[in-house]
């Protein structure tokens, strides 16, 4: 999508969140080798980097650290934030928009779960959805 729009003149940029135990995947360095090629700086990734993915911790099952170093490797201006404070988002946006001739990785540090003591940091809750008891917990603590 963002090769096409530089090609074709349409002047939109390309937002791809990935989490960090996908990143795990060749596609996902293939796309990477091709964004920087074509210096695809109307390209955005976001990489939620909350240390877990199904299996487990990400350092455990398939350890995709330095992930910050492996995307400038690629070519990337890379961008590290607190995936948890919005004015660390907006400005990196802002930031990412900015940047010329490469595309752009935001690394956003987060923790799954935040805000709901039974589920933080919880890999058990990756692909779970909660009961009706856990999910009035849930919602009480995050209206808190």
């Amino acid at each position: 999508m963002a090769l096409s729009s530089k090609l074709n003149k349409d002047g939109f940029r390309v937002y791809c969140l990935l989490g960090d135990g996908e990143i795990e995947e060749g596609e996902v360095w293939e796309a990477a080798m091709t964004s920087s090629h074509y210096k695809l700086d109307n390209l955005c990734a976001i990489v939620d980097n909350n240390n877990l993915q199904i299996d487990g911790s990400i350092d455990k099952v398939m350890n995709p650290y330095p992930i910050d170093e492996k995307f400038k490797s690629f070519g990337f201006e890379v961008l590290t934030i607190d995936g948890h404070n919005f004015k660390d988002i907006l400005e990196a946006f802002n930031k990412a928009r900015n940047i010329k001739g490469k595309p752009t990785a935001i690394i956003a540090k987060t923790i799954k779960g935040k805000g709901v003591s039974f589920m933080e940091n919880q890999v058990g809750w990756h692909g779970k959805a909660p009961n009706e008891e856990e999910f009035n917990i849930a919602v009480k603590e995050l209206c808190n």
